[in-house]
């Protein structure tokens, strides 16, 4: 009985009771299949929202480093007389060209498990835990800019107008000023002159602390609908300015946690993250008012971002350097 738990369901999820359940579902053949072709585990029993004529059990499937993959049920309503058993398999990373609606475009479904199996595989469906890993760590880059962003700006602006750089590139070049119809102010000149120093010092100092947090190892924490925390250690090897190019190594690959109790190394950090947030105007989610904003935060000494409000595939985020 613990072999066939362990190859089920997620590590640190599901119950007896929950086994039993499937092992007596309509939806266990699939679960199976998935398990065995893809290395897919139950992470728990969602609610089928999208679907609500649904009245059979809908699974959550994740990857073993609790990455959620897809969506999987039965229906009784297959076949050309709507009367046979129906396999379903949705996931947000596969969108058909034909549907009603998006619900239908990301959902395939067949009275034959053979059938359904093989346009997963065809279609490829079911993409790889390292392709959605990618995607949700090259997220990062939008913690790069927070950290950046937080520093002032570093960009070169200038006021002069057309005469006035007229005289300037005189002077430099060692040319007569004469003729030119505006004076040069020696004072704009000066002022201008300090702006771009200043600009200079902000954008080393944005290489330095960007170096600092993410080229050595940092924390990359996400929180999503269910309230659980998607936690890994990462290190970037490549990262541009313009964050196009991204490059990352892999310390410690993620893992789905129902609470922070059960990471103890970040439970001091979250837990004063849940002190400074409480009473902040911004949006939060969980226990720990883990905050949904675009911020760099100089006291925790973490950069929170998102794309999207979280849902049952999509986090919010927060990355903070590892403790040495």
């Amino acid at each position: 009985m613990t072999y066939t738990f362990t190859k089920y369901f997620l590590d640190g999820f599901g119950t007896e009771e929950q086994l039993n359940e499937l092992l007596h579902s309509d939806v266990l053949p699939l679960v199976r299949e998935l398990q065995f072709k893809y290395g897919l585990k139950i992470m728990d029993k969602v609610v089928n929202v999208n679907y609500p004529e649904v009245d059979k059990d809908c699974y959550m499937m994740c990857y073993p480093n609790g990455v959620a993959v897809g969506k999987v049920w039965t229906t009784g309503k297959g076949g050309t007389n709507n009367d046979q058993l129906e396999f379903c398999f949705r996931s947000p990373y596969y969108k058909k060209a034909r549907g009603q609606d998006s619900n239908e475009r990301e959902t395939i479904r067949s009275t034959k498990l053979s059938s359904l199996m093989a346009v997963l595989k065809r279609q490829e469906v079911v993409k790889t835990m390292k392709h959605i890993t990618d995607d949700k760590v090259k997220q990062v880059k939008e913690g790069v800019s927070v950290l950046r962003s937080s520093m002032g700006e570093s960009s070169k602006p200038n006021s002069f107008n057309g005469d006035e750089l007229h005289a300037l590139l005189a002077l430099a070049l060692g040319e007569s000023t004469d003729g030119i119809l505006t004076p040069l102010d020696l004072n704009k000149c000066k002022n201008t002159l300090d702006i771009y120093k200043e600009a200079d010092r902000i954008r080393d100092l944005k290489r330095e602390e960007s170096k600092r947090f993410f080229k050595n190892p940092f924390y990359l924490v996400g929180i999503d609908e269910f309230n659980h925390l998607l936690i890994g250690k990462f290190k970037i090897t490549v990262i541009h300015s313009d964050t196009k190019k991204f490059e990352y190594e892999v310390i410690e690959d993620f893992k789905r946690y129902k609470t922070i109790e059960e990471y103890p190394e970040l439970l001091p950090l979250m837990t004063m993250m849940k002190v400074s947030y409480e009473a902040k105007d911004c949006r939060k989610l969980g226990e720990y008012k883990f905050p949904i904003q675009d911020k760099y935060d100089e006291g925790l000494d973490a950069a929170f971002f998102f794309g999207a409000f979280p849902n049952h595939y999509d986090h919010a985020w927060m990355a903070t350097p590892c403790s040495t």
